[in-house]
């Protein structure tokens, strides 16, 4: 015989199975229809691209870019003198 306790904790966890599936499952259906939209959307700029090249409208080659001047260097600080007591000293 089964108590009821026990019969009242098999039916939670039935219940709690059920909802994780549903949110496995609704995850999943976010997750491919975001995938759908991230592939049409690559497909277009990839469609429109083409249609640029053969019509030769290609964009412009950047002009090369002049090498900037090489910055000065800062003058060096000047080092405080090193203690002439050791640290590791005790008093």
């Amino acid at each position: 015989m089964t108590t009821s306790y026990v019969l009242q904790r098999q039916e939670a966890l039935r219940e709690l199975k059920q909802l994780e599936r549903q949110s496995e499952a609704s995850a999943m259906k976010l997750a491919a229809e975001s995938a759908v939209a991230q592939k049409a959307a690559s497909d277009a700029r990839i469609a429109e691209k083409l249609k640029r090249i053969e019509s030769g409208d290609a964009p412009a080659t950047p002009a090369p870019k002049a090498k900037a001047e090489p910055k000065a260097k800062a003058a060096p600080k000047a080092k405080k003198p090193a203690s002439k007591k050791s640290p590791f000293r005790r008093k």
